[in-house]
């Protein structure tokens, strides 16, 4: 039988989303009550319930009661984010999502090999043939590959230019 690895990445995230959602991880007594405050702050910036819902799964994948980082190590983060500035906890929340999301990671390696053999500017379609032969041909693949670029994107990792990727140095 054939099984499928999971991609589990399936919305662009926010760097400011995840400060909220770790904080108010580490104050949450009950994934309920985390729940509804990640829903409430998100509410204003996100249209469609639907997105709304996937959105919330999906920060609690990555720093909330679903995240496979144990909460030794999240609190950790946290502490150190917290002696930062926002504008200088990049590498800090890029670390959380390779560390909760070996879908992120996958996509961040391919880049990078793709970088190391000298390609100027990746295009989307050497990603996809990349992750394809690991998660299979799949449309989620192909959507999440846009969702994890634009997450990094707005990490400050990588940016497009003229329908390329370039990872940010």
């Amino acid at each position: 039988m054939n099984q499928r690895i999971p991609v589990m990445y399936d919305r662009a995230l926010r760097p400011e989303w995840i400060d909220f959602a770790l904080d108010n991880y580490l104050r949450a007594t009950e994934e309920p009550t985390y729940r509804k405050a990640l829903a409430d702050h998100l509410r204003p910036q996100i249209l469609g319930v639907d997105a709304l819902r996937k959105t919330v799964g999906q920060l609690q994948r990555i720093v909330g009661f679903t995240s496979p980082v144990p909460r030794p190590r999240l609190s950790e983060i946290h502490c150190e984010m917290l002696s930062l500035s926002p504008d200088k906890r990049a590498d800090l929340r890029l670390q959380l999502l390779l560390e909760a999301s070996p879908f992120v990671t996958d996509s961040l390696e391919a880049m990078q090999r793709l970088a190391l053999l000298g390609v100027d500017g990746i295009e989307i379609k050497h990603i996809y043939d990349r992750l394809s032969s690991r998660y299979g041909d799949r449309s989620i693949v192909y959507r999440s590959v846009r969702h994890v670029l634009q997450t990094l994107a707005f990490f400050g990792v990588v940016e497009n230019r003229d329908k390329k990727w370039f990872l940010i140095q």
